[in-house]
């Protein structure tokens, strides 16, 4: 065994090593580009206005010091030490390639000490990521324990965070407040791990209960809900609602899918206003899902909503299954037979029926435990034989419960109760007691396992078969119920649904070498997929690098690896691909990008939503077609800035625009057109051309090809096509490209550039003559982009929408800095410098807001004057 444990560690040592060599190496190369980099005078600006931000106007009396320091040196045209250098205030630094030095090792060690810290096989571990569920309840956490908390706790024990909402909101008595005053005014509790309590903002306190939800009140619990979203980094969600109270607020999210969880026949509450019940089915008919807790329901909900799935309550098995002798206090000495209840004691409750019984049979103790309100129990209250405990908290139940002999559920028959299937019952059942109960239509189909009754005298005929009851068999079959009942059960019905309801996509993926840029494209599909029935086929072109090793490594049921012994090339490695894929559509996706929040669902919207439409691609940082954003601020390392993304996705939710070339780095083809126009075509070798001929075939079979404005994906940009040597790669484009001509009897053409109104276009003159050509109302404004100012990007919004020119004159784009006259997304355009459009002649009702600060307003007022007299 040690010997064997000696030869398991020299093997370990050895892949160690060379796995230490080459990432020594590819660190070595990052800190070469990386100084390469930092040489240039962009660089050098970048890192002087954060240090003049974070040193000289943000620091404290040493770090000015310092900064002054530096400045002399500098005009001294003095050495600078290093402590001192400009480098420090680089946002990226020089990685550490000490730590890949080979550590000595004892062979008498154990053989799987170390092994799994340079292992990758994990790096796929809980993948796909679990979507956030949000809980608009009808109860409190803290009230009774019931469906909304019991299912909410299921979610994260299956991985998702949780996020349960108050039922009232905080008044915040403003109509405008700021962002940071709805910030700060947003509770949020963690109750236990990954579950939290959230009281949201509004411009009036609000319950749900009692009040409705006005135009006011949603914007500023949206900004509450933005801020949440934001500080927890979340993505997509599943809105559970138990009220209509909730529906404006849900049915408002981005990548959200609203899910109503219909507990109850809400017509059968006295309380509820037909106004709720209005608001009830439109709600039914808007989700994305309904749930139904009976087979009533369901029959009621299927109509008005198909995507209704039948979610019976259920129990929690090990709470209520595990006898106990420690009984409560207030029963625990009881002789004789004690028939017991435990739930809400309300207007539903058969209280009659319980006197009668309880009069009828002076030998019984009743024991009723639950809040009364809603219920006249004053004639009972008296009786002898009759015990009302009130409210008792959840985790003493099971203190009741095997102290009762018999349990009942004596509930009246109407409307509420016709439709309800008693969560007790099941909790009943876990501890294998007799169950004597009205007979409602839920418990027909547990007959078998419970008295049903409907009289005085039925009820007290199976109380007394109960009481005398001796059947082993019966009391392990209602177990057994129980235990294929519970509320894990449910989340699981749930999830498959959910899933069910996605159509499978599958990603293909095709590498060669660089698995740098695969970890790094695997990595960002880890961070940003939320999209549930999906698989990712990776196919390998024979790489020499560390790919293989790693790609084997890893071990995930959605993942398949498919190793070429050859290279196949672009075309022939996503052939390869497509021919293994189970989806209905198909994503074919560069190893070379970096991919974004919800990509998977706003891609293939467009191809769901319309028969005509075959491919989607998205935008992105580099592709040579008109999928190339004008302006965007990204990095190879993180790919896009979060703040440019959050504005990026606000302003072009839903946006798609149709096109006659997809670059292949990324595109989504519905299945039934791949399988129409074939596999992509071979003989374009190892690269290029291969896109531009399957747009051509799939336009050939009458669809359209469009660009999905809202996704934005990160490209390297051709990192296989730049290893060769540019002659090599310029013959094998003049080959594609003569073969792309002859196969299609047409001449190639430059694809077109970005779609940007100012394009090229560096001076007034030239700028302001393009405005006249498009013949639309312009508004300036001047003022500070940032992430806080909230009511200047709805204002500009607003603006757009209406199909207005608008045109931000703003030094910093969330803090970032830009030059020209940038597209931000149409009809709204950024300048950093305001002669560029001072020949622009702009419309003459601009409106000036609140958020504008008197200074600016100064400067817009002074090039309208400007302008007015230039006009004259």
């Amino acid at each position: 065994m040690i010997n064997n444990d000696k030869i398991d560690i020299q093997k370990y040592l050895e892949l160690h090593k060379r796995l230490n060599e080459h990432y020594y190496q590819n660190t070595l190369d990052y800190n070469n580009k990386l100084e390469i980099v930092q040489s240039t005078k962009a660089w050098r600006l970048m890192c002087l206005a954060r240090r003049i931000n974070e040193q000289f106007l943000k620091g404290n009396s040493i770090e000015k010091k310092q900064f002054l320091q530096w400045m002399k040196l500098k005009i001294l045209k003095k050495p600078v030490p290093k402590k001192l250098e400009l480098a420090r205030f680089s946002p990226i630094q020089l990685q550490n390639i000490e730590q890949y030095k080979i550590p000595e090792y004892n062979l008498e060690i154990s053989s799987d000490s170390e092994l799994s810290k340079i292992d990758s096989s994990e790096l796929f571990t809980g993948y796909p990521k679990k979507i956030d569920l949000f809980r608009f309840p009808v109860i409190e956490w803290d009230f009774r324990w019931q469906r909304p908390q019991q299912i909410s706790v299921q979610f994260e024990k299956n991985g998702h965070r949780v996020f349960y909402f108050s039922i009232e909101t905080f008044g915040l008595k403003n109509a405008k407040p700021t962002f940071e005053e709805v910030a700060k005014h947003t509770v949020i509790k963690e109750l236990q791990s990954n579950i939290y309590w959230v009281k949201l903002c509004s411009k009036n306190p609000l319950n749900a209960y009692r009040d409705k939800i006005e135009e006011e009140d949603l914007q500023i619990i949206n900004q509450s809900i933005e801020y949440l979203k934001g500080k927890f980094n979340i993505g997509a969600t599943y809105s559970i609602l138990d009220l209509p109270f909730w529906a404006n607020v849900s049915l408002n999210l981005d990548n959200n899918i609203t899910i109503y969880d219909c507990m109850d026949d809400h017509e059968g509450f006295s309380t509820n206003s037909s106004e709720m019940l209005s608001n009830e089915e439109k709600l039914i008919y808007s989700s994305d899902m309904v749930l139904a807790s009976s087979q009533r329901l369901y029959e009621k909900m299927i109509e008005k909503n198909p995507n209704t799935l039948l979610v019976r309550n259920a129990g929690e098995y090990n709470h209520f299954s595990k006898k106990t002798s420690d009984f409560a206090e207030e029963i625990k000495n009881l002789k004789g037979p004690i028939i017991g209840y435990y739930g809400a004691i309300s207007e539903w409750f058969d209280i009659n029926l319980i006197g009668k019984l309880a009069k009828r049979n002076p030998g019984w103790t009743f024991v009723l435990v639950g809040n009364t309100f809603g219920c006249d129990v004053s004639h009972v209250e008296k009786m002898p034989n009759v015990i009302l405990t009130g409210e008792v908290t959840y985790d003493s139940l099971p203190r009741y419960l095997y102290k009762f002999d018999v349990c009942l559920i004596p509930f009246l028959i109407n409307n509420l109760t016709l439709a309800t299937n008693p969560v007790k019952v099941y909790e009943y059942l876990a501890a294998g007691k007799p169950v004597v109960s009205t007979k409602l239509p839920e418990l027909e189909y547990m007959k078998e396992l419970v008295y049903l009754a409907d009289t005085v005298e039925s009820f007290e005929t199976s109380i007394k078969q109960s009481l005398i009851e001796n059947n082993k068999q019966l009391f392990e079959e209602r177990k057994k119920y129980a235990a294929a009942n519970t509320w894990e059960t449910r989340y699981h019905e749930i999830e498959q649904y959910i899933v069910n309801q996605q159509p499978k996509v599958s990603i293909v993926i095709v590498t060669f070498n660089n698995w740098s840029y695969t970890k790094q494209c695997l990595e960002s599909l880890i961070h940003n997929n939320e999209y549930s029935n999906f698989e990712i086929i990776i196919v390998d072109n024979n790489s020499t690098d560390e790919t293989k090793l790693q790609l084997a490594r890893i071990a995930n049921p959605n993942i398949k690896v498919l190793f070429s012994p050859v290279n196949l090339g672009f075309a022939g490695g996503n052939k390869a691909g497509c021919n293994l894929a189970t989806g209905e559509y198909i994503i074919l996706l560069n190893n070379d990008t970096i991919v974004t929040q919800n990509w998977i669902e706003k891609l293939i919207k467009p191809l769901k939503e319309n028969t005509q439409i075959g491919m989607a691609g998205p935008v992105s940082n580099s592709v040579g077609n008109d999928q190339m954003l004008d302006f965007c601020i990204a990095n190879p390392i993180s790919g896009p800035s979060r703040l440019w993304l959050q504005d990026f996705n606000q302003f072009n939710k839903g946006k798609f625009r149709y096109t006659d070339l997809l670059g292949f780095y990324c595109v989504a083809i519905k299945k039934e057109v791949y399988e129409k126009a074939g596999d992509l075509d071979t003989n374009y070798g190892i690269g290029m051309f291969e896109d531009d001929d399957y747009c051509e075939k799939v336009k050939s079979l009458g669809y359209k090809l469009v660009i999905v404005e809202d996704v934005f994906i990160y490209h390297h940009g051709s990192v296989s096509f730049k290893k060769l040597q540019s002659e090599h790669y310029r013959n094998i484009w003049e080959k594609n490209k003569s073969y792309f001509e002859q196969k299609w009897n047409k001449s190639w053409e430059m694809p077109k550039p970005p779609s940007s109104l100012f394009l090229n276009l560096v001076d007034s003159t030239s700028i302001a003559t393009k405005v006249k050509e498009i013949q639309k109302e312009v508004i300036v404004i001047i003022g500070e982009w940032s992430s806080d100012n909230l009511l200047l990007k709805q204002f500009v919004e607003n603006k757009t929408n209406e199909n207005q020119l608008v045109i931000v004159v703003t030094k910093l784009y969330n803090g970032e800095a830009y030059h020209g006259l940038r597209k931000v997304t149409e009809n709204l355009y950024i300048t950093n410098t305001i002669d560029l459009i001072t020949k622009i002649t702009f419309h003459e009702k601009i409106q000036f807001n609140d958020y504008i600060d008197a200074s600016k307003l100064k400067a817009i007022k002074e090039l309208i004057k400007s302008q007015e007299s230039r006009n004259n």
